[in-house]
């Protein structure tokens, strides 16, 4: 799970910030990469297939210019991947989510796409 945005906001949850790291920074953007090529790399080693499928699913939180560029990135970067480096996994297994807070009554409906 990512954190995009000005700033960094957990909503009084502090304790997210070790799993949902901010966006400010190159070191932030190479942190993030290694992350997601670890989560891939560990996805193609496992046998256990709900291990699997946790691990190919990728939130990013927040759906400003950012998140969604970020969103964008981590599609594109899980699909090149995946399709060129990767036996045992498939692009179509793999998910990006992107989270938007707002006013549940108006909340847009829509199903997740995979890769």
């Amino acid at each position: 799970m990512l954190a995009t945005g000005a700033t960094h906001a957990y909503f009084g949850h502090d304790e997210w910030a070790a799993v949902a790291p901010g966006l400010k920074s190159l070191e932030d953007a190479f942190e993030f990469r290694r992350r997601i090529l670890l989560a891939l790399e560990t996805a193609e080693q496992t046998s256990d297939p709900a291990e699997r499928e946790r691990l190919l699913i990728f939130v990013v939180v927040g759906g400003g210019p950012t998140g969604v560029e970020l969103t964008g990135a981590i599609a594109e970067l899980a699909q090149r991947t995946i399709s060129t480096e990767l036996r045992n996994i498939r692009a179509a297994h793999a998910r990006v989510v992107l989270a938007e807070a707002g006013d549940r009554s108006r909340r847009a409906r829509f199903k997740p796409q995979n890769l």
